[in-house]
């Protein structure tokens, strides 16, 4: 019970703190506006998505990466033969 007020009253906090930020925004500055999820602790942060590749990731582990050429293209991406009825 006392972490839902507590969460409550974040949002009501963070909501007059993104609206005080957003009527002090730059907009040149920035062109995002600020949203009560900014200065809301409690809020879910979204993971940021790393791209890269499959080579980049072995390396990163430590693992050696060689591509297998003799089985592409995949067979199961070619079509199949139609049967004559």
């Amino acid at each position: 019970m006392a972490e839902a007020k507590r969460q409550h009253d974040w949002n009501v906090a963070s909501t007059i703190m993104a609206l005080m930020a957003e009527m002090n925004r730059d907009r040149k500055r920035r062109r995002k506006p600020f949203k009560p999820d900014d200065f809301n602790p409690y809020a879910d942060q979204k993971p940021i998505v790393a791209r890269g590749t499959v080579e980049q990731a072995a390396a990163m582990l430590g693992a050696n990466f060689q591509p297998r050429t003799s089985e592409l293209p995949c067979p199961k991406s070619e079509p199949e033969e139609r049967m004559s009825s």
